[in-house]
């Protein structure tokens, strides 16, 4: 889906539930939830054209970050389902599947790397729902 797509759709769930009245159960709670993919790709990693990394790269160094507790972890399998998502809202890239290393064709991102200072949590401009 695409960025408007998924908004439309928000924006239609919100409508759906003003419909429900205050007094009744709700299906689900409405407070928005942070990917921590997303906020993993905007504290540590960086545009920087020439550079590039591969997605089992970007995993390892999530995994390096939940392992010093600054994440929520997530399986690997989440973690890559959720990447493109995030890297497209991140920095507007896209997956390529020609990230050369060792002589491979990789996937991965192209012009991103390793931020050298973290980006502190309370710097990130939360985004208006």
């Amino acid at each position: 889906m695409t960025r408007t797509e998924l908004d439309l759709v928000r924006r239609a769930l919100h409508l759906l539930h003003k419909l429900v009245p205050d007094d009744e159960p709700r299906a689900c709670d409405l407070t928005p939830q942070r990917c921590p993919v997303v906020l993993f790709a905007k504290r540590y990693l960086v545009r920087q054209p020439g550079a590039n990394m591969t997605s089992d790269e970007l995993w390892r160094f999530y995994a390096e970050v939940v392992n010093a507790g600054e994440l929520e972890p997530l399986t690997r399998q989440e973690f890559l389902r959720a990447l493109p998502g995030a890297m497209a809202a991140a920095f507007g890239l896209r997956k390529c599947h020609t990230v050369q290393r060792d002589g491979q064709i990789l996937r991965g991102f192209k012009s991103v790397t390793i931020r050298e200072e973290p980006c502190p949590a309370t710097a990130l401009a939360v985004e208006p729902e």
